[in-house]
């Protein structure tokens, strides 16, 4: 049987370091993998291969999975989306959301902007491993749903993508982020860089081992103890989405370009094996 849900990010002193990370601080622009997201999702809505073309997402109904603070949902609605809901398991995180919300100015740069049309997000506090998102009253299919570094805490994903394809219409848009396997899969409490010779020189490898295990990875996050991932292969991120009623769209192994690493020397390590696994697929 599955385990109940961690709501890690209600404990204090574990949302209080969370708060401090780039993405917390700059929100969708403190996300390096974000433009790559933003373009499978115009690909999606426009039913084209590698688009980068900004398109609007008028009458588009929107699903944000793992909302924390609520940065896709109000680019979502920002975009033009007929209908937001946001979805996430902890109450710290839908109140931050809820009090950006009140905080965040509406758009300026688009003159065909109607304040009075603004479309409202409605914030949810659950548990996607268990919500039964199609069988609410009165329920309407979504054309998107999205979800960034949540599904990685989930020990059935399988379950969780049979519940999305149910919410979605039929050829509606699934992109999600997770943290990549190969990031993942290292059974330590705290997986890093090892230090190794190669031709007289040092040099960083990745320590990874246990990849085919699959299994809960528990380690020490942002100097909390007991912090509870889900190690799944590649393989079966894909394999489960197929499984379950979808066509697989994009893929995109994560690292940093060169003209990011120029930006931040710091992020030069991270070019050495993939930081995040971008999906997007169709519901058929």
């Amino acid at each position: 049987m599955p385990l109940e849900a961690q709501n890690i990010y209600d404990d204090s002193q574990f949302f209080a370091a969370y708060l401090q990370l780039p993405r917390s601080q700059n929100g969708l622009a403190g996300a390096p993998e974000w433009p790559s997201l933003r373009n499978m999702i115009y690909s999606g809505i426009k039913g084209s291969e590698n688009s980068t073309q900004r398109c609007d997402l008028n009458n588009i109904r929107v699903l944000d999975l793992g909302c924390g603070y609520g940065w896709f949902a109000r680019w979502a609605r920002d975009e033009g989306a007929a209908y937001v809901k946001a979805i996430d398991i902890s109450d710290k995180m839908i109140s931050h959301a809820r009090t950006f919300e009140s905080q965040t100015p509406l758009p300026s740069d688009r003159a065909e902007y109607d304040e009075s049309n603004c479309t409202d997000i409605e914030y949810e506090v659950g548990d996607i491993q268990t919500i039964h998102l199609a069988d609410a009253p009165g329920f309407v299919p979504y054309d998107l749903v999205y979800s960034s570094l949540t599904f990685h805490y989930m020990e059935d994903t399988g379950k969780v993508y049979q519940e999305i394809h149910r919410s979605l219409k039929p050829g509606g848009t699934l992109v999600f982020s997770v943290e990549h396997p190969v990031f993942s899969a290292p059974i330590r409490p705290s997986p890093d860089w090892l230090t190794t010779v190669d031709d007289d020189r040092q040099v960083k490898v990745w320590p990874l081992n246990s990849y085919s295990e699959e299994g809960w990875r528990i380690s020490n996050w942002l100097g909390v103890n007991g912090v509870r991932k889900y190690h799944h292969t590649v393989e079966t991120y894909i394999c489960e989405l197929i499984n379950n009623g979808f066509m697989l769209n994009g893929l995109k192994e994560w690292v940093p370009s060169k003209e990011d690493v120029a930006a931040h020397p710091e992020w030069a390590d991270e070019r050495n094996r993939p930081y995040f696994l971008l999906v997007s697929a169709t519901a058929k």
